[in-house]
């Protein structure tokens, strides 16, 4: 390898530092290591890839515009190869794997014993430009979305992040579903990453109110009693205890809006430039590792 090649890759480890803690990216490359084996040795590092990843996710809308930002003068098309080793990730859930040993590692052990924990759930619009999967109308009749469920502690660490499935409404036509129809899914991938309870409270807006049936149902199967203020029109008014709860439904909104910082995942603003949902997934699970708080 060149000397030039060297003092860069020496640059973009420093640069790389700036942006995400060195116990992060040493977790994530050995399990780059451990899934991602090529068949013969790569010119650059896992380092090189995440960095210019990582200034797409902050900085960018394109990939072509990654050519502006190499500091060593590369190819044309180099963009398109660190692309592609995006797209490679994404598909083998490389940023999905490295936030569950994150959570496993430093969040997990202080719910483990926990006897009853509170977590808030959320889910959010966005805007469609380039995506093929999960798309269909929403709020708007006009514009086609998709729709991401999130939930979260009180430290703003996110336990479950999931996509929405469509719902077939004519042969043509897909619509996206209710709120309370995507706790099914968000609670599964809870469940999946290890969190550990003897009574969980998970708190809502009004557009997860459930009837009594499944709310029985939720709270005999998983142990998880979903709060969330009723409406007027109801005879049952908010009890006291659900009330102190529901103050602080507040923390699942600071979590998309700091997500809405990083310009390509976008989870609650604008436009969806990701096509495919493994991509796009990828992004967002990379926007919650540099989220992450110890």
């Amino acid at each position: 390898m060149k000397d030039f090649d060297k003092k860069n890759i020496e640059f973009i480890q420093n640069k790389l530092l700036d942006l995400l803690a060195k116990e992060f990216i040493n977790i994530f490359v050995d399990i780059v290591n451990s899934e991602d084996k090529p068949i013969r040795n790569t010119k650059y590092t896992i380092e090189y890839y995440l960095y210019y990843i990582l200034i797409v996710l902050k900085d960018l809308q394109k990939w072509s515009a990654l050519q502006y930002h190499f500091d060593v003068k590369r190819p044309k098309y180099h963009y398109k190869t660190i692309q592609d080793k995006h797209l490679k990730w994404s598909r083998l859930d490389i940023y999905k794997k490295t936030y569950k040993v994150l959570l496993k590692k430093y969040k997990l052990k202080y719910l483990k014993y926990s006897k009853n924990i509170t977590l808030f759930i959320d889910s959010s619009n966005i805007y469609n430009k380039k995506g093929v999967e999960s798309i269909g109308y929403g709020a708007n009749p006009k514009k086609k979305e998709s729709k991401i469920s999130v939930i979260c502690d009180k430290n703003e660490n996110v336990y479950s992040l999931t996509l929405a499935d469509t719902i077939q409404k004519t042969g043509i036509k897909k619509t996206l579903p209710h709120d309370s129809k995507t706790i099914n899914k968000s609670v599964a991938e809870l469940l999946s990453n290890g969190v550990k309870y003897k009574k969980l409270y998970l708190v809502g807006d009004k557009g997860y109110c459930l009837n009594i049936t499944d709310k029985k149902i939720m709270l005999n199967t998983n142990n998880i009693e979903l709060v969330y203020p009723n409406r007027r029109n109801q005879k049952i008014k908010t009890s006291r205890k659900y009330k102190c709860l529901l103050k602080e439904r507040y923390i699942v909104e600071h979590v998309f809006s700091k997500i809405k910082n990083f310009n390509r995942p976008s989870l609650g603003l604008c436009m969806r430039r990701d096509k495919l949902d493994c991509t796009y997934i990828g992004f967002s699970y990379l926007a919650l590792i540099m989220m992450f708080k110890v």
